[in-house]
């Protein structure tokens, strides 16, 4: 059937304290791509910290010094652990050692990762090199935003007796030592989560309960499913809780190990045919006797559409796990609420595989002010009164104004790291700096985390008053035909913003400059809303005064996680300026489940809080279509507090723009011509409905009347042709022009002839 080559080593056994074979000299990282071992090493570049972002394939760099004039032959092990002990990778390699020289120097590169990146994320790791089943060497290295160059320090002799398990050698040191009582202990401290810690001593009373039936002599053939789905919000605590149930469920009895292996769809899903089921396979052998602890998991279930993507080919391997697998294993899945929702749908099977849903909400805001002063309090940390102060007004203003990215607890421990950060900054500059006691060491003042939150507020835009281009402007505005109301009303915030600026008030939170424009087609919204951005950049509120117009195609996408891309694309063209969303109205309209309208105004209504005086958005649209966008989301009355509304053109406002248009033809119109204009004009104005065209339909109708015109002297030969006659616009060239009334207004059925 086939063979399988095996090696004697006549060198000795290895062990925590002697190692016969060879002496580890170094582990080196260097990033690069899979074919990253040819790099020369004089053109390698290596790092004690890693970029989570632009790291693909991760390479260790071995160098061992061969201590035996012996051939001998190894396989190696690389196993990658994160800082909660949870294995990452395992990578082997095996090869020969001819006899040669003894303290002869060899060098290993061994690589993991892919070629689009993306497989490390922040946290800290070990990486341990076993051979013959015992750890010869470890490091430690960091995965964060950015590369640190660097050499790694080099640990040795920590016992690793089961190979490719995921537990490492400090764990099997330090078993799952605490009681059940001590775990649950343990789980009652965590701040907030009363509902979770609810649910889980419930499933215990049920679990005893079911025991002591049994020891009753009540048989039932009732198995406890343990798959769950966790729903919340990032940094609500469904890792650290999904941490404690493993160890919880291990001293019940239902989990052989209580171990967490977390894993996301860049370790599940592959990116050729044939790889994702040995990837997905893995990690599940990885987490048996434990908890497999999937994060975004929607993430598998992207699109009907795309035939390339094998997320839901991971989702069958887990329904089949979950209903024929040898068990000892307890799935979980967690993500955003209304993504959540989606994923259970997207497979018949799915949703009846899991017995349990967690509910993470959102943390409170004393909830929140309390987590910090836990975590300040485990760096050894104080805050003084102000400062404490200032961490309970702001994160209950980041709780008022949170949406579904708010970090919750991961926002308050990010405060306190940066203001230790501003702590150590200031006392630093002190000139005598062994004088400072314990006490200002450990002390965050006021002023340390003040600097915190002022980081993420924009200063304010103060460019001088552009009075030249203001007066442009504004005669551009008043040179446009009829709208006087919305020539007061901007007359009106022009004159406040200027007494703002003289006074040294701030005029984008004293109201707000995002303005709805409603009307009909043709109302000069478009127009307008130009000239706007032209007066706000005069005024130093805007620093470029440009307009990204966009629509609905501009904003949305057909997938999961396109539109979000698309929208902030447009509003990071539309920064210094304003973004003008033409019938915005139709974000909000929505004919199906799949319509992401209303992600895109999720996306827009953030950056506007977030970008707030860094860019301006007008939407515009048909009057009760625009109230009924106001209405669909709950935060969108309170962003657009402005409101222009633009009227129809009357038929004479309609005929003073039609002779605007005709000199611009440079041509003139007859009495009669212009009677007859007036009078279509009037039939217009009297039967107009919402689809009424305003100033378009005087443009159609001039472009046509000239059209007539010069076909008509066309006709007439070149010498008969005079100058007055090739400028003027006559009854002839207009008669065509009669009110048909409305087609859509015509009575169905049959009409006999006579």
């Amino acid at each position: 059937m086939g063979s399988q080559p095996f090696y004697i080593n006549n060198v000795g056994l290895v062990s925590i304290d002697k190692n016969p074979y060879f002496n580890v000299e170094y582990i080196k990282l260097y990033n690069g791509d899979s074919g990253g071992w040819r790099q020369e090493a004089k053109d390698r570049t290596y790092y004690k910290k890693i970029s989570s972002n632009d790291t693909k394939y991760l390479w260790a760099e071995i160098k061992i010094t061969n201590l035996t004039l012996e051939d001998w032959n190894y396989e190696l092990f690389l196993n990658y652990y994160d800082d909660a002990g949870q294995h990452k990778a395992l990578i082997m390699r095996n090869g020969r050692i001819e006899a040669g020289k003894k303290d002869w120097g060899y060098t290993f590169d061994i690589g993991w990762g892919t070629d689009d990146g993306g497989s490390w994320k922040d946290d800290k790791y070990t990486l341990e090199l076993v051979f013959m089943d015992v750890l010869v060497a470890a490091t430690t290295f960091e995965c964060g935003d950015n590369f640190v160059e660097g050499e790694l320090e080099l640990l040795k002799g920590t016992v690793l007796p089961h190979v490719g398990s995921a537990t490492t050698g400090t764990d099997i040191l330090k078993p799952n030592e605490k009681t059940l009582e001590e775990l649950l202990k343990e789980l009652d401290e965590l701040i907030g989560l009363e509902n979770v810690k609810k649910h889980i001593h419930d499933q215990i009373t049920y679990i005893n309960f079911n025991k002591l039936r049994k020891e009753q002599g009540v048989e039932h053939d009732h198995t406890i499913s343990l798959h769950s789905v966790a729903i919340g919000n990032p940094g609500t605590g469904k890792t650290t809780v999904m941490r404690l149930l493993g160890k919880i469920y291990n001293k019940l009895g239902l989990l052989s190990k209580g171990n967490v292996v977390e894993a996301d769809r860049v370790d599940l899903v592959g990116e050729y045919i044939g790889q994702t089921a040995p990837k997905t396979q893995k990690k599940i052998e990885e987490a048996r006797g434990g908890i497999l602890f999937i994060d975004e998991a929607y993430s598998l279930a992207r699109t009907n559409e795309d035939s390339r993507d094998y997320g839901k080919e991971v989702i069958e391997l887990l329904i089949r796990e979950m209903s024929d697998g040898p068990g000892d294993i307890a799935i979980f899945v967690a993500g955003y609420p209304k993504e959540m929702n989606a994923f259970l749908e997207s497979n018949p099977g799915l949703k009846s595989r899991f017995s349990q849903y967690f509910t993470f909400e959102d943390y409170l805001p004393e909830e929140l002010y309390s987590i910090g002063l836990f975590i300040a309090q485990k760096l050894k940390l104080t805050l003084d009164e102000g400062a404490q102060k200032i961490l309970k007004d702001e994160v209950t203003e980041a709780f008022r104004n949170r949406d579904r990215t708010f970090g919750n607890a991961r926002f308050v421990e990010g405060a306190i790291y940066k203001a230790k950060m501003n702590m150590a900054l200031r006392l630093m500059q002190v000139e005598d700096q062994k004088a400072l006691t314990k006490d200002q060491l450990c002390n965050i003042t006021q002023q340390d985390i003040r600097k915190v939150f002022d980081e993420g507020k924009r200063k304010k835009l103060k460019l001088p008053v552009d009075e030249i281009e203001l007066t442009a402007a504004l005669l551009e505005l008043n040179e446009m035909i009829g709208m006087q109301n919305v020539k007061t009303e901007i007359d009106e915030l022009v004159r406040l913003i200027k007494y703002y600026n003289d006074t040294g008030k701030d005029v984008l939170h004293k109201f707000s400059l995002h303005t709805i424009f409603t009307g009909n087609p043709g109302t000069g919204k478009t127009t307008v809303a130009r000239i706007l951005a032209k007066i706000f950049k005069a005024l130093g509120i805007l620093e470029r005064g440009h307009m990204v117009e966009v629509d609905r195609e501009s904003l949305v996408a057909g997938y999961v996680g396109q539109t979000a891309i698309k929208t902030n694309q447009k509003i990071e063209e539309a920064l210094g300026g304003v973004l003008f969303i033409d019938e915005a109205y139709s974000l909000a309209e929505t004919g199906s489940r799949n319509d992401f309208g209303r992600e895109a105004i999720e996306v827009i209504l953030k950056r506007m809080e977030d970008l707030r005086g860094q860019f301006v958005v007008f939407a515009a649209g048909y009057t009760d279509n625009m109230n009924n966008f106001l209405t669909s989301n709950p935060g969108l009355n309170s962003r657009f507090d402005k409101k222009l509304h633009f009227d129809d053109y009357t038929p004479e406002e309609m005929m003073q723009i039609a002779l605007l248009y005709l000199k611009k033809e440079d041509m003139i119109a007859s009495p009669e011509s212009r009677d007859h204009l007036q009078n279509y004009f009037n039939e217009l104005y009297k039967n107009r409905d919402k689809f009424f065209g305003n100033a378009r339909t005087v443009r159609q109708t001039v472009d046509e009347a000239v059209k007539n015109q010069n076909l008509r002297m066309a006709k007439i030969p070149s010498a008969q042709r005079n100058e007055q006659d090739i400028h003027s616009l006559i009854l002839e060239d207009v008669t065509e022009f009669k009110y048909q009334g409305n087609p859509l207004k015509k009575s169905l059925g049959f009409r006999l002839g006579s």
